[in-house]
């Protein structure tokens, strides 16, 4: 049996009733998109919905590769610490997303290291919200072409991307994003009065009386800030590179920057290793 049909939008959505989201220092919520594809099924594709989704939420918030996997680290952590800082998964399918081969003349999906399948099974794993993507024709997997870390795959709602209805079919997959990318009514009431305190009351020069004046935002420098990213992103993926720049606003030095950065680091050991680099 297919199990994809053209759906509304209201269907396409994996009601699970969770989101995962990640909170920052501040109390605000780091919403990305992780887009899965596979780069001889898919690659063209795949570009085209990174430009269309990042036009509509921001470069920052649109992920396509795991990146800042160091040496000697084991990358299926760093790939289950990606996938689940994000609020939704991507899984853009082709026509030889299923059968695609290694050299060997293996099927990928087979193999337990494979970058797509890891991914996959991830966000899966951890309940992230997952809607694949079909492309070019292709059609859903069944259950029983998959992995067994991959057969729920075979019951997610699908949207189909095609070049004849691009425009119409993006503006379709954007709005079933949505409800994932954007704050409830609460949270952006928070974050307004996070991104705007209160202005500080000095002497006016003439009365005497209070008038409000705005403190200056602290300027980091540019090589700082990039060390710590890259320190960060060994723990938490690329979503690291988002939650340095919205943490950094409300921050008034980078050893307070730090504080707040080490608190989304769950390991302790991850923890002290990363403020310590901080500090080196």
């Amino acid at each position: 049996m297919d199990f994809y049909a053209r759906p509304s939008v209201s269907s396409i959505i994996d009601r699970t009733g969770i989101t995962p989201q990640l909170p920052d220092a501040g109390g605000f919520v780091l919403r990305s998109i992780f887009v899965n594809y596979r780069r001889n099924d898919s690659e063209g594709e795949a570009g085209r919905l990174f430009d269309e989704l990042a036009k509509v939420f921001g470069e920052n918030a649109v992920f396509m590769d795991v990146a800042g996997i160091e040496p000697g680290q084991d990358f299926r952590k760093a790939i289950d610490q990606s996938v689940a800082g994000c609020s939704v998964l991507l899984g853009v399918i082709g026509p030889h997303w299923l059968d695609s081969q290694d050299d060997s003349g293996r099927r990928r999906l087979d193999d337990a290291g494979d970058f797509v399948r890891i991914e996959l099974a991830s966000a899966l794993r951890s309940r992230t919200p997952v809607m694949p993507v079909l492309v070019r024709d292709a059609r859903m997997p069944r259950a029983a072409e998959l992995p067994d870390d991959l057969k729920d795959l075979a019951y997610r709602n699908a949207v189909e991307l095609t070049h004849a209805r691009w425009k119409s079919d993006i503006q379709l997959l954007i709005k079933a994003i949505r409800p994932y990318m954007d704050p409830p009514a609460e949270s952006v009431e928070t974050s307004n009065v996070a991104d705007h305190p209160p202005a500080e009351k000095q002497a006016s020069p003439v009365s005497g009386r209070k008038v409000e004046t705005e403190s200056a935002p602290v300027s980091f420098d540019g090589a700082e800030i990039e060390r710590v990213t890259r320190e960060l992103a060994r723990h938490l993926g690329p979503i690291a590179n988002v939650m340095v720049k919205r943490i950094a606003q409300r921050s008034t030095s980078m050893t307070e920057l730090c504080a707040a950065l080490s608190r989304e680091i769950a390991s302790d050991s991850d923890r002290a290793a990363f403020l310590r680099a901080c500090r080196g």
